[in-house]
């Protein structure tokens, strides 16, 4: 079977050297394995590091069955900015320039497409549906609500009327898809309810999980620490509480920099934060808060020396930003993989999985004192911290390991194809199957 996949943030194999795959790339590699031809259409811009991979559009064979097309656009320095708006929609043009010479035999079986971005999703939604050809979205995000996140509740209402195009959009994209995935329950339900359909059998939910195990021998030095933080790294007496992931308004860092500095005023505190990655508040970031004595910034790190800096970590933490609409990240289970206890401030989907499997504690979002709280009871209590961190580990193992989840979404959209060639006798839907909602 042929497989496109459309998705355009997450890294890319022997592009992006040194870093793990994310969900495309996990998704990927589990058809390739089960003999699947694969295509993946990507960008040239790393939205991870924001930079540029190439300098124009490429096409690259990491390995056999997986081809890699890399549309070039521009880029852009914030997760949610007009400069993404333009170069999603300047991908998305070149996307479409690059269907409009595709022959027969070069069509796929089923487009994988990854919402965000409306942008490419709706080229595929026309793509499909003039060539019979069935999609499938794949909901990571809630765009366009997400948009609302960055004004001000007041203002919601205004805001909706001058999205209301985007929402048309992604309601016509979600109504014609062949089936709607999400990352969580709660994107499901909104890609459901926005594009007004009732689930069918075929639309699920599947957790982003986790590929890999951290189990890395990698020298210390190899992280880009000091030789005096590696020896409090060390310390068994010490408690490190690491967070990983990109520097983005998705998360309050600004939170976690100012617990570690009240922290530091209380001797009887033996706690150090280290902060693995880079993005758009590390400049503040650094500048605020470099002087405090138990608070590292490391920058981007390889998968080895993550695995260390795990390897040697007390807990894990999710500060993130209560204003985004993330439901299920991928961040805690890559805490959980480590067997890690997590302390999380996220409300909803998480936070039940967090106090209902004891895996963690959970913290207020933006007060200090709640957050340094919560740091003081795990010093305090190193029986209860161990036996959350088994529990995280059994939990990933049993419901978030990714060689679990991929192989079971494969098997999934194949039988979907399947399903849908028997029904129909080709791949084409009837025509009044095809809903144009506005």
């Amino acid at each position: 079977m042929k497989i496109w996949i459309v998705e355009i943030s997450d890294f890319l194999p022997k592009i992006d050297q040194d870093y793990r795959p994310y969900r495309a790339g996990m998704l990927a590699q589990a058809f390739c394995q089960a003999g699947h031809e694969v295509v993946w259409w990507s960008s040239t811009f790393n939205h991870q590091l924001r930079k540029q991979r190439f300098n124009s559009s490429v096409t690259i064979i990491p390995y056999e069955n997986l081809k890699i097309r890399l549309l070039h656009g521009p880029g852009y320095k914030k997760s949610v900015s007009y400069g993404r708006l333009r170069h999603n929609k300047i991908v998305a043009n070149r996307f479409f320039s690059e269907l409009s010479g595709a022959s027969e035999t070069a069509k796929p079986d089923v487009v994988y497409c990854c919402l965000p971005t409306l942008e490419l999703c709706e080229q595929v939604m026309y793509f499909s549906l003039r060539n019979c050809i069935p999609y499938v979205i794949d909901i990571r995000d809630q765009w366009p609500s997400v948009y609302l996140t960055i004004v001000p509740p007041l203002f919601h209402g205004p805001a909706k009327i001058l999205l209301s195009r985007e929402f048309s959009r992604a309601r016509r994209i979600l109504a014609n898809a062949e089936a709607i995935l999400a990352v969580s329950a709660a994107n499901l339900m909104w890609g459901l309810e926005l594009a007004n359909r009732q689930a069918s059998g075929f639309d699920r939910c599947f957790p982003l999980g986790y590929l890999g195990e951290h189990n890395s021998n990698e020298s210390p030095g190899a992280c880009g620490l000091g030789a005096e933080h590696i020896r409090r790294i060390a310390d068994e007496k010490a408690v490190v509480i690491t967070f990983i992931g990109s520097f983005s308004e998705a998360y309050d860092l600004k939170n976690v920099c100012r617990a570690a500095r009240q922290l530091n005023s209380t001797n009887e505190a033996n706690v150090m934060f280290i902060m693995v990655g880079s993005g758009e508040q590390e400049k503040k970031l650094r500048s605020n808060f470099s002087n405090i004595p138990n608070l590292v910034f490391t920058g981007w790190l390889d998968q080895k020396s993550i695995s260390w800096i795990l390897n040697h970590t007390s807990v894990g933490i999710c500060p993130y930003n209560s204003k985004r609409p993330i439901t299920l990240p991928n961040k805690p289970f890559e805490y959980m993989a480590a067997g890690l206890p997590i302390l999380s401030s996220l409300e909803g989907e998480f936070r039940t999985l967090l106090e209902n499997k004891s895996i963690g504690l959970h913290y207020k979002l933006g007060e200090d004192s709640d957050l340094t709280e919560k740091i003081l009871w795990i010093l305090s209590h190193p029986r209860e911290l161990e036996k959350m961190g088994e529990n995280a580990k059994k939990v990933f193992k049993t419901d978030y390991d990714a060689k679990r989840i991929y192989p079971d979404l494969v098997r999934h959209v194949v039988n979907l194809v399947e399903k849908r060639f028997s029904r129909c006798g080709s791949r084409c839907r009837p025509e009044a199957e095809i809903r144009m909602t506005y």
